[in-house]
């Protein structure tokens, strides 16, 4: 075999042997089965606090409609938020997925009966990117059927922002006033023959805690943002001291010491020379008897 040969055979050896070195992390960190992290987690308890729509309650309660709401056994009224707890439920770990469902409802009446208006059995739905749904079982009459019972369907009546809002440890789940606007289909079902709600139209903030068998993916709500406080201003003495060019100074000072010194010692001398030269002047005459 020649060296030629030899030495060409090396170096396909060595390229080889180096590709199989580089190739072997990307066999190493292929990405793990993703089944787990597909798993739900199921809800143990929960709370929904919301307040349907605060210009809605006061339209009800007020002078107009000189209506009421009642709640049902499964669920209570603290101003200003209806609350269901009666829950059951799943979700995947990443609230990319999955439904908590309440029952409890809450009935609206006005205009001495004609008007009504049920909400029932809310259910929250996540549908991934920061996006979930609520679904409402709802019912309304008016006046073209006053006194009849107000049939209710399951409607996806809102969609809910929770970007930002949703804190997750362990198993516990926590959605802070998370924004919520209407469906098109939602203010249809609000709407009945009198409304004038349409769709985008902002209502009450939804609020969850819920407590689940699982572990979720941590996250914490984002705290409000505040805005930064103006950087203090030095005081007219601090900046003044800040300020001040002290080396140009100083150099400034000696140098003027030093012309000082040397105009007072060249006055000095000439003061010592003149008296003199006065003398040599007047020497030839003899002062005044």
């Amino acid at each position: 075999m020649s060296k030629k040969t030899a030495a060409l055979r090396g170096l396909v050896t060595s390229a080889l042997i180096g590709a199989a070195v580089t190739a072997a992390p990307v066999a190493a960190t292929a990405a793990p089965a993703t089944a787990e992290a597909n798993g739900s987690c199921t809800v143990q308890s929960a709370e929904m606090t919301w307040g349907v729509k605060e210009s809605f309650r006061s339209y009800i309660s007020g002078s107009i409609a000189n209506g009421e709401w009642t709640v049902s056994d499964d669920m209570r009224y603290e101003t200003p938020d209806f609350i269901w707890n009666q829950v059951e439920g799943a979700f995947s770990e990443t609230l990319e997925e999955g439904r908590i469902a309440f029952t409890g409802a809450v009935h609206f009446t006005g205009h001495g009966g004609a008007m009504e208006l049920d909400l029932a059995d809310p259910v929250i739905e996540f549908a991934g990117d920061d996006t979930a749904y609520l679904l409402l079982s709802m019912g309304a009459t008016d006046t073209a059927n006053a006194g009849s019972e107000a049939a209710t369907s399951e409607v996806r009546a809102a969609k809910i922002d929770i970007t930002g809002v949703v804190a997750a440890q362990g198993g516990d789940l926590e959605i802070v006033s998370a924004p919520t606007r209407l469906t098109a289909e939602g203010a249809d079902a609000f709407n009945g023959e009198y409304g004038s709600y349409v769709s985008g139209e902002e209502l009450d903030p939804v609020s969850l805690t819920a407590a689940a068998d699982c572990v979720l993916a941590e996250s914490t709500a984002e705290e409000p943002t505040t805005p930064a406080e103006p950087a203090e201003t030095a005081e007219p003495e601090q900046a003044a001291e800040q300020g001040v060019p002290w080396l140009p100074i100083i150099i400034g000072g000696v140098a003027i010491l030093v012309i000082g010194v040397t105009g007072g010692m060249l006055i000095a001398g000439r003061g010592k020379k003149q008296p003199a030269a006065e003398r040599e002047t007047d020497g030839s005459s003899s002062p005044e008897a």
